[in-house]
């Protein structure tokens, strides 16, 4: 994607309705997503939003090892707050194109999970070290919708992961 396709894409604001009372898994439902992951759910990502608001967003490019605290203050200052896992969805189904080419997450859901990596060993020294090793340890994760060859889908992520993406484009929101 080119430098002027990428800033068209960021240019926002993109005004969106969201239902706060429609459940994740309906919001998964009615975005039509080719996949989401199992945990991402309403019991793992509660929110205590209700009824239906008008919010504008927009996406701010950053990179999974920048400071999360740098990055929520600097958009708090201009008047903005990370967009939650409903208003996400919201985003999705509503621009379902753009995730197509940037995956957009939500700082302000989170959830403590137990995740599995794989690091494959170095392919010096002893065979023991091909091999791939399994670990298994809770990170704090984030939802975010991405595209890939199979289409649209909802997974989350944590910050820090070797294994993740090298750019999100994280999703805040001014109420209107």
């Amino acid at each position: 994607m080119s430098q002027e396709q990428r800033a068209a894409l960021l240019d926002g604001p993109y005004p969106l309705l969201v239902d706060y009372s429609r459940s994740i898994e309906d919001s998964i439902s009615a975005g039509m997503y080719a996949w989401a992951s199992y945990e991402v759910t309403s019991l793992k990502f509660s929110g205590s939003e209700t009824g239906r608001e008008k919010i504008s967003a927009v996406l701010i490019p950053f990179s999974p090892q920048a400071s999360l605290g740098y990055i929520l203050h600097r958009q708090a200052d201009v008047g903005l707050r990370p967009a939650t896992l409903k208003e996400l969805l919201a985003f999705g189904e509503a621009y379902p194109e753009v995730q197509r080419k940037l995956p957009v997450m939500a700082l302000g859901s989170s959830a403590d999970l137990l995740v599995t990596t794989f690091h494959r060993g170095s392919s010096q020294g002893s065979m023991m070290n091909m091999f791939t090793e399994i670990v298994r340890k809770r990170e704090r994760v984030y939802p975010f919708l991405g595209g890939g060859p199979f289409g649209r889908v909802v997974n989350f992520d944590w910050l820090g992961d070797p294994e993740g993406y090298t750019m999100y484009y994280a999703c805040f929101v001014r109420r209107r």
